[in-house]
């Protein structure tokens, strides 16, 4: 048994590699794709005369960047396959790249595609099965057994992770009752998702609960995601919120047949006001509205003072700020943190570990970090990591880590009580949850109700507010009513209505000073000495000298660039 791998994309986004198999067909190498991103090409990166076909792909989530390149790479008829959630929603996600991003053979992906929520066998000796990844609705990563005669070898390919959930969808277990020998890692971290989450989602309910129409812009699976952590949060606080998903997001909601409370979906509208609502949330995409069902939106509130817009992007990105509404952004990149990187390899302790989806020295700082020969390569050139004489090092291990790495590893790999007996490992599914925990999402629960406090409930005959409680609001110790004298009750009653006419107060002067605020345009004069003038285009504009004046800066040069609903 021969067992190798090679980049596929080292120089784009570094998240596709092929898995070669020696020994399991006699004329044949057994070549495994998995993920197919941009400029990912099997015709170069295969030698048909040596032998060598793409006998598979395996696709770990419907992100572009995971998918881009499926259409091109289907020349040798390889099925493809992937995870229950990820099958649901492909049709919709690729007719989305196909408009936006130029994907083609969209028809022939999907007649090649094979959901898979259990053990599948891809050649004699080679099975593959899904394992949770977190990260996004549906992802998965996938766990490799090659068994040759007596013995038995295990890739994991974690694929993009987190051990959070996504939307209901299970985290990467680090619990997995299996050896693994070699580990596929997905290196790409952030250690701020969660407070970012919870900030983002807070700001979007804050706004929403002072009476906004808030339009928060998303990809179509973040928005999936942003309206289910909504949806049940506000559920659980007993806090009705119209929560509206709109466009691809919508689409894809349906197909994964969501039920969350509060949200409904609206794939296609007429008009802006038909989805938009005062003290509701609408989600659309694309993430910054400047083409398709967000940018119609934002249209429709840009010059509303009284309208927010919160838009929600994965990468680097050019957000838009430059309206009379308020604007926010939060960049929401759900990978794992360093710590839990580290624990991935602790927990498994393999023998091989590849970085993959990071470059230069964001990857080449695991080298020497594990006891595990690890694998941080920048081309396409192919690395053998089994052969008949064991496991191999990479060319620039030392003689020191090598013996160390060898003294901790199995050495003829898992032994097979019978060579035809497969021995089955309990591994987690990859179904949605059916409980709902929105702690185990990410979210501070805590931050959150301290941010936003409960709504004033409905009166109760002894004067007080009925609130209802959640397991971030624990239920204050007993007070009988023989300890409140009528003093106290009418206290409490005059503090309440005082504190909700201030709030009143408050948004009202809010309101008013953002209505009949004057917008002017001028131009800026540098004076010389550090004096900066602002020289007013209206010149009839009546100002006093001395006059304290708010100026916001804006500019005129607006991302115009094509961007896709998704």
């Amino acid at each position: 048994m021969h067992i190798q791998f090679q980049h596929a994309n080292p120089h784009s986004g570094r998240e596709s590699l092929i898995l070669r198999f020696d020994g399991l067909l006699s004329d044949q190498t057994v070549c495994v794709l998995v993920d197919a991103g941009a400029d990912v090409d099997t015709t170069t990166l295969l030698d048909e005369d040596a032998g060598e076909y793409l006998t598979a792909i395996c696709l770990t989530h419907a992100h572009l960047d995971h998918y881009q390149s499926l259409g091109t790479n289907l020349g040798h008829g390889p099925p493809i396959y992937t995870g229950d959630g990820t099958a649901r929603i492909l049709e919709d996600v690729l007719e989305t790249g196909r408009e936006h991003h130029g994907f083609t053979q969209t028809e022939e992906v999907l007649n090649r595609l094979e959901p898979i929520t259990s053990w599948t066998q891809i050649a004699p000796g080679l099975r593959v099965h899904p394992i949770p990844a977190g990260h996004t609705p549906g992802a998965t990563g996938f766990l490799f057994e090659v068994t040759d005669d007596d013995v038995r070898r295990t890739i994991l390919v974690t694929g993009d992770f987190t051990t959070r959930r996504a939307a209901g969808y299970p985290g990467f277990d680090l619990d997995l009752s299996v050896e693994v020998d070699t580990l596929v890692l997905t290196a790409a971290t952030n250690d701020e998702f969660e407070p970012t989450l919870t900030d983002a989602i807070g700001t979007v309910l804050e706004r929403a609960r002072a009476g906004s129409t808030v339009l928060t812009t998303a990809s179509g699976l973040t928005g999936v995601q942003t309206a289910y952590l909504l949806g049940h949060l506000t559920d659980r606080w007993d806090d009705p919120l119209p929560i509206t998903l709109v466009g691809h997001a919508a689409k894809l909601y349906d197909r994964l047949e969501y039920t969350v409370p509060n949200v409904t979906t609206t794939p296609e509208f007429s008009s802006p006001t038909d989805v938009l609502t005062a003290g509701g949330v609408t989600i659309a995409g694309p993430e910054v509205p400047v083409g398709g069902s967000s940018k119609r939106l934002f249209e429709s509130i840009r010059d509303d003072p009284g309208a927010t817009l919160v838009q929600l992007t994965s990468g680097p990105s050019d957000p838009l700020s430059s309206a009379t509404c308020t604007t926010h952004h939060f960049t929401l990149s759900n990978h794992p943190t360093t710590d839990t990187i580290d624990a991935v390899v602790d927990a498994f302790a393999p023998i091989q570990t590849i970085i993959t989806h990071q470059q230069g020295s964001a990857a080449t700082q695991y080298k020497d970090k594990y006891d595990s020969f690890v694998w941080a390569t920048d081309d396409t050139d192919c690395y053998t990591l089994l052969d008949d004489a064991g496991w191999t090092p990479p060319p620039w291990v030392t003689d020191q880590t090598t013996r160390r790495v060898r003294a901790t590893a199995t050495t003829n790999g898992s032994v097979l009580t019978n060579g035809s007996t497969e021995l089955e490992y309990s591994l987690p599914t990859t179904a949605r949850c059916n409980d709902v925990d929105l702690a185990a999402e990410g979210l501070d629960l805590e931050q959150l109700r301290t941010q936003i406090p409960p709504r004033p409930g409905p009166r109760l005959s002894n004067g007080a507010s009925e609130t209802k409680a959640d397991e971030t609001s624990p239920m204050p110790a007993e007070t009988s009513s023989e300890s409140r004298s009528p003093k106290d009750t009418e206290t409490t009653e005059t503090q309440t209505v005082e504190q909700s006419l201030a709030a009143i107060e408050e948004r009202l002067e809010s309101i008013e000073s953002a209505v009949t605020s004057r917008e002017l345009t001028a131009q800026v004069v540098d004076a010389g000495d550090g004096t900066i003038l602002l020289r007013l285009d209206d010149p009839s504009v009546d100002l006093e000298h001395g006059q304290e004046l708010r100026v916001r800066l804006s500019s005129r040069n607006l991302n115009t660039d094509a961007a896709t609903d998704q």
